[in-house]
């Protein structure tokens, strides 16, 4: 039999807090990792380097240490598939991860040009009665949307699933007994409109895999058969880790909490959990500092209340946008989980309320356009029984409140009981009907991410790039707090949303 132990989108999260409550128990890499059996194959499916405060630290002290892969050698890690995060900081800091893990590189659908990395399509592991695994790695080819050119430098991230079936070709002459594909990547979203796709597992789970690990998503996926291939996804940030166990016969597949399974002893891993943890302190301290204050609370009271009347949270956001870059409009998402900053603002809540790196773009944006794109978000609600609510298209298989947006110096109003795609019912600027005048071009500040026309925004895909700010948003909402003043209420938006 062979075992093989599975994990993805640990976005830092190595030691047993959320940074939001303190320490708990049974969370984080390090505990996760004391499951793992030794003498078992262990898989990670990328999103290693960002996405908490200890990967904000990390990249702020610049990338002196790379504790996320001495957590993984410890943990045993023999195969590491990149996720989209991986390449955000560039190819360099990417190149430098990579060689301080031990693990092997593999990803058929990666190219380094300059020949700096040792990238394989596959990997075998061979069990301990004899069982040869394949294992085939693959990362969504939307990262072509998400990072520039420059960023990725060398690399080339080509379409995953004519390299995923190309690789899947070639293990069949190695004598494999079973095939594993592990993709940075999750199930169709349905509508993507560009070149290149986010979710294609469906395409993958097609193409005769006998097992296929997705990631990307966040989602807990419990194991299950898509077709003919087993399939599921272990949730994100250390909470769970998935068991495949391929027997002569049969496979038996299992999804674990990080406080469940039988515990393997690793004094390796206690080791540089006790290296690092100075830093983790650190870290926990900074964030308990008081850093400011607000007149009122700045709330998110819970998604749909906040889609449907407003949240001085995205207010905040907005303003910190339009002031920073000096655009006409902004536009903004609140993330998945509803939080609030202030009146008594500490460091940690800044971080909790905007969790990720993000930095801004200055569009060219025309009336049209930016109907077209509120028609997307008008496409977060659904009526029943005469009543609004949250669209499922927004929560299954992916709960994505963040793919709602908040726009700021504009004037716009939904009526979701109209069809999708004729709901927007009143767009204007200043006075200005841009319904009636949809040639009207204005700036917009949004996310970096945003602009690439994610979560269903590619009509941002052909607007003119005015400029690329390179502060991170996270940065900008520190320098607010610094000037020791009581942030005063935003402007609030002006939007309606009705039947």
């Amino acid at each position: 039999m062979a075992t093989l132990y599975y994990t993805s989108d640990m976005h830092s999260y190595l030691y047993p807090t959320d940074y939001i409550q303190g320490e708990r128990a049974n969370t984080g890499y390090f505990s996760l990792s004391r499951h793992f059996d030794p003498n078992c194959l262990v898989v990670d499916g990328g999103d290693v380097l960002q996405g908490s405060p200890l990967a904000r630290q990390v990249y702020k002290d610049g990338f002196v240490d790379f504790p996320q892969a001495e957590a993984m050698n410890a943990a045993g890690v023999k195969v590491f598939v990149p996720g989209n995060h991986d390449f955000n900081f560039g190819y360099d800091v990417f190149k430098q991860f990579v060689r301080h893990l031990d693990a092997q590189l593999v990803c058929a659908n990666l190219r380094d040009v300059q020949g700096n990395l040792a990238v394989a399509p596959w990997y075998i592991h061979v069990g301990d009665d004899g069982v040869r695994v394949g294992v085939v790695g693959v990362v969504t080819d939307y990262v072509n949307i998400w990072e520039d050119r420059e960023n990725l430098g060398p690399l080339q991230i080509l379409d995953c699933v004519e390299e995923a079936s190309s690789a899947l070709k070639a293990l069949g002459e190695q004598a494999v007994d079973y095939t594993v594909c592990v993709y940075h990547g999750g199930f169709e979203d349905s509508h993507a409109r560009t070149s290149y796709r986010e979710n294609r597992a469906n395409e993958l789970a097609a193409l005769g895999f006998d097992v296929l690990l997705t990631a990307h998503q966040h989602t807990k996926v419990e194991p299950y058969y898509f077709g003919n291939c087993l399939t599921m996804q272990c949730m994100s940030n250390a909470l769970y880790y998935g068991k495949v166990q391929l027997e002569k016969t049969r496979i038996r597949a299992s999804l674990h909490h990080c406080g469940e399974g039988e515990i393997f002893p690793n004094s390796t891993v206690s080791a540089v959990a006790e290296k690092y943890l100075p830093l983790q302190r650190k870290i926990l301290l900074s964030l308990d500092r008081e850093i400011g204050r607000t007149q009122v609370a700045f709330t998110d009271e819970g998604k749909l209340e906040s889609a449907v009347h407003g949240s001085f949270l995205a207010d905040f956001f907005n303003q910190i946008q339009l002031d920073h870059s000096g655009a006409d409009i902004s536009c903004v998402s609140l993330f998945n989980h509803p939080r609030s900053l202030g009146p008594v603002v500490k460091a940690g809540d800044v971080l909790a309320a905007y969790p990720f790196p993000n930095t801004l773009v200055v569009l060219e944006v025309s009336g049209w356009v930016l109907k077209e794109a509120l028609e997307r978000c008008a496409s977060y609600f659904m009526v029943v029984d005469g009543e609004i609510q949250i669209s499922k298209e927004f929560l299954v298989p992916k709960v994505e409140h963040y793919n709602y947006d908040y726009y700021q110096n504009l004037a716009y109003g939904f009526a979701i009981g109209n069809p999708l795609g004729q709901r927007v019912v009143e767009l204007s600027y200043k006075g200005e009907d841009l319904l009636m005048h949809p040639e009207k071009t204005l700036t917009l500040v949004m996310n970096n991410y945003r602009a690439t026309g994610t979560g269903g925004y590619e009509v941002f895909l052909d607007c003119p790039v005015i400029r690329h700010e390179k502060t991170e948003v996270q940065e900008l909402l520190f320098a607010a707090f610094s000037e020791e003043r009581v942030i005063p209420v935003p402007p609030s938006s002006s939007f309606f949303v009705r039947l």
